[in-house]
């Protein structure tokens, strides 16, 4: 026996559907526009409770992937502190619908940065906000 858990990323609007038709024991799905920067959006029907439940009952591993335009790594402003806005939001709603993490990719700094910069910018993020779930 082994406690090694495979999944797939699916669709949101039924990640458990999805899951159950692979035979997935977990499911990465986005929470919207995996592109854009509106705030995330429960599809499953009932909402973040009832997928929460579902969930449960159904024994699947819920994880949420952040949306791919955020990038708290960079020294730009005008995207780093949306980046942080729309971060936080998707924890949020990760939380709700209990998933054991959210997954979100590292971002960059800009060419003439040190990339140490990106580190320190990541770390101000979590001073800033206290995580609900684990970021991967």
């Amino acid at each position: 026996m082994t406690d090694l858990r495979i999944g797939a990323h699916v669709n949101q609007e039924d990640p458990l559907a999805e899951a159950a038709a692979r035979k997935a024991g977990l499911a990465q799905f986005f929470l919207g526009d995996p592109q854009g920067w509106k705030g995330p959006e429960v599809r499953y029907p009932g909402g973040a409770q009832a997928l929460r439940a579902a969930a449960q009952e159904a024994d699947v591993d819920l994880y949420v992937h952040a949306p791919y335009v955020i990038n708290v790594a960079t020294s730009n402003n005008r995207i780093r502190i949306p980046s942080r806005k729309l971060l936080a939001q998707h924890m949020t709603a990760a939380a709700e619908v209990g998933a054991k993490a959210l997954i979100v990719h590292g971002g960059h700094v800009l060419k003439a940065d040190d990339p140490e910069l990106g580190f320190e910018n990541w770390v101000k993020t979590f001073e800033r906000m206290e995580p609900q779930i684990p970021v991967l």
